[in-house]
């Protein structure tokens, strides 16, 4: 979040709007707040539908035990979403989060990798990433907006290159390094969540399983065939690990 902030930073410096940065951060927090939804409504409006606990009393129990070990006093309640694959996703902070699973993770895992899952999304929870990778996001979107007005202001020194060269290169640059910095702000946050997962649950071999098997239903290789197929291509805009690499974290 540091290097983001300081890309804006230098953002500005180089459009000549010197001094405005903690003027543009509040006005970042100011649209996140006032454009807060409860993760309730976000998913009820993609169509994911609320799996009750006596629908689901397995599944409340698996993660009732896991957020007691995470020391949460609320248990988020969990929506099916009407998606394909296997995924689970979090959203939200302690007060008001929410877990969605698709039928294919919950058809395609035992108890123990379920467990692994959720407790994966549970460390997403404690750590508040919803709302840091939001403010990412925002911030992100402002170091785009700051360096196509500041590449249009300085158009006027074209012909002084000696003068704006520099910054017209720093400006033009900036958009596809803030890409890659908030993509790899989302590598290093699910790294996180996978340390604080093997805490949460009794068999820590059994998350590495759940990504063996999420791994193969979406690409049709182990983890080893696939890390051996990319080697050779790393993907900065991966909003994920590769699974080679969470599992060797794991290990």
């Amino acid at each position: 979040m540091n290097d983001l902030i300081g890309l804006l930073v230098l953002c500005r410096q180089a459009s000549g709007k010197t001094g405005k940065i903690q003027l543009s951060l509040a006005e970042i927090g100011a649209r996140i707040q006032g454009a807060h939804r409860e993760p309730q409504a976000v998913l009820l409006a993609l169509g994911a539908t609320p799996l009750r606990c006596a629908e689901a009393p397995e599944l409340y129990a698996i993660l009732l035990n896991v957020c007691v070990r995470a020391g949460l006093e609320r248990v988020p309640e969990l929506f099916l979403l009407p998606a394909p694959g296997m995924n689970a996703y979090a959203l939200g902070t302690p007060d008001n989060a929410c877990i969605s699973v698709t039928a294919g993770l919950l058809s395609g895992l035992s108890r123990a990798e379920i467990a692994g899952i959720f407790a994966h999304e549970l460390a997403h929870i404690i750590h508040h990433d919803t709302s840091a990778m939001n403010w990412a996001a925002a911030i992100h979107r402002e170091i785009v907006s700051s360096a196509l007005h500041g590449v249009a202001g300085l158009t006027a020194w074209r012909d002084d290159l000696d003068r704006v060269g520099t910054r017209v290169m720093l400006l033009v640059a900036a958009p596809a390094l803030a890409r890659i910095l908030y993509f790899a702000l989302s590598r290093v946050r699910e790294l996180a969540a996978d340390a604080v997962a093997l805490e949460l649950i009794d068999h820590p071999d059994a998350l590495a399983n759940a990504l063996c098997k999420l791994e193969y239903f979406h690409s049709g290789l182990s983890p080893l065939r696939a890390y051996m197929q990319d080697k050779a291509a790393s993907n900065p805009l991966r909003s994920h690990p590769d699974t080679w690499e969470r599992l060797s974290h794991l290990a």
